[in-house]
């Protein structure tokens, strides 16, 4: 991963000049012939629906044992804090989803900075949620990797790295905003200009091989140029991107269940591209991705609403996870970004819960004996400011084991030594240890929720 700490330095320092923001319904009852007669059914009916919803056993989500080998009994896994039960309505269609009755994946999407940029904190969530409750396909990935070291875990990806520019809030801005729901996207340099992902033949993968289920994102424009859509190279369409009006878009693809590849290929100039989903019809859970180098609250804000709302509302995500704060040295305007930001969220798609983290550790030098301050009170603000709106929150910084843990980290090899980003198997530690938090999120909401699942699935 070619990120220095001299790089990382800019890019972390990158916020502090910027300032601006860029039913199914209830069948009706059987007509009784006489109320003598019927009541007893109806006792007996009711009676019969109470015994076939029993409790969700545990074992239906167990995802096995928290490994605490690595980091010690010492560092106790934190449980979320969700004081105003933002995240029931994820539940409840989790518990759905464990009984049989969903229609539809439970899609959880992550955003996150340049430790995200990597997916092995996302990618150890999907592979241990998906071993659990079967493949559902990889999700969302971007078509043209906006840095050299951006790589999704079990799934392939190439692209014709000399014809496209990058875009990304952070290191590449754009005037127009139109990045689209990832904070990432590309335009094409060049006619001829390809990107390709597709289900990985990576024998060592435990999931992602294969899809049935393919969706296109790309940004409609004025004088919007047109790309051609390959699955397994062959040519299945002919897109243009021309629009008198400028917003995100589009094309899906239904293919049989199995490996596949799907490529763009720019055929004439002015050409977008976000990214692609790969999805089977089965529900499982999804886990979204979407990690941008140095990302904060402040740079989401340049996101346009038109590039963003129509990708979140396709997505159709049931938890939204807010895995940022490294970036966030402006403590006075943290709030203010949270609000304004999470807002435009929760009005493009409402009654998604958010789910706030931490940021990791961070020690600033290898000599330091304590955390970097600033990270150590944004850690604390973000509680406060999330229990403050009603959000989920959860200490991702404690659950590394808190202070100097970014350091105790790197001497095992799980944290790089600029003592800010995670190596793959720190990150798989940590996702391991987010995924058993939601369960355990899971399980205290059905203890509340006995029934939870039990009503028929509105998707």
């Amino acid at each position: 991963m070619p990120n220095p700490r001299a790089w990382f330095a800019v890019l972390l320092a990158l916020p502090l000049a910027w300032s601006c923001r860029g039913t199914t319904g209830d069948s009706p009852a059987p007509r009784p012939t006489t109320a003598t007669v019927e009541e007893p059914k109806a006792a007996q009916a009711d009676a019969g629906a109470a015994s076939a919803c029993k409790p969700i056993e545990k074992s239906a989500y167990d995802i096995g044992p928290l490994d605490t080998k690595i980091l010690g009994e010492e560092v106790p896994l934190p449980p979320i804090v969700d004081d105003s039960h933002d995240l029931d309505a994820f539940y409840a269609r989790l518990a759905r989803l464990v009984r049989g009755k969903a229609k539809d994946h439970v899609r959880i999407a992550v955003y996150g900075d340049s430790n995200l940029t990597m997916d092995f904190i996302t990618g150890a969530m999907r592979r241990l949620l998906q071993e659990k409750f079967g493949d559902g396909g990889h999700g969302y990935i971007a078509l043209a990797r906006p840095w050299l070291w951006y790589k999704h875990l079990d799934v392939k990806q190439d692209w014709s790295r000399s014809k496209w520019t990058p875009i990304a809030t952070s290191t590449d801005p754009i005037p127009d905003g139109h990045y689209g729901a990832a904070d990432v996207a590309g335009e094409a340099s060049a006619i001829g200009a390809w990107s390709l992902v597709g289900t990985t033949d990576d024998p060592a993968s435990p999931i992602g091989k294969a899809v049935s289920s393919i969706d296109v994102f790309y940004m409609k424009r004025p004088a919007g140029g047109s790309f051609s859509v390959k699955i397994d190279g062959k040519k299945v369409k002919e897109v243009t991107s021309a629009s008198a009006k400028a917003e995100a878009a589009y094309e899906h693809f239904d293919v049989e269940d199995g490996p596949h590849t799907v490529e763009c290929v720019v055929d004439s100039p002015r050409v977008r591209l976000f990214g692609a989903s790969l999805e089977r019809k089965t529900p499982s859970v999804i886990v979204d991705s979407l990690g941008c180098g140095a990302l904060n609250y402040a740079q989401m804000l340049m996101v346009s609403d038109a590039s963003r709302r129509p990708m979140l509302e396709r997505r159709k995500y049931d938890l939204i996870v807010m895995l940022l704060g490294t970036n966030l040295f402006a403590p006075g305007l943290h709030e203010k970004w949270m609000n304004d930001e999470i807002g435009d969220i929760e009005r493009d798609v409402p009654n998604t819960p958010i789910l706030v983290m931490s940021p990791p550790d961070i020690e600033l030098h290898q000599k330091d004996t304590h955390s970097d301050p600033r990270i150590v009170s944004v850690v604390a603000q973000l509680a406060e400011i999330s229990k403050k709106h009603g959000w989920a929150f959860w200490n991702f910084w404690e659950a590394m084991g808190g202070d100097m843990s970014m350091m105790r980290f790197a001497r095992n090899g799980l944290g790089t030594w600029d003592l800010v980003h995670l190596t793959k198997d720190g990150g798989t530690l940590m996702g391991t240890r987010v995924a058993h938090a939601v369960l355990a999120g899971f399980e205290d909401y059905l203890k509340a929720h006995p029934e939870a699942g039990c009503d028929d699935d509105d998707r």
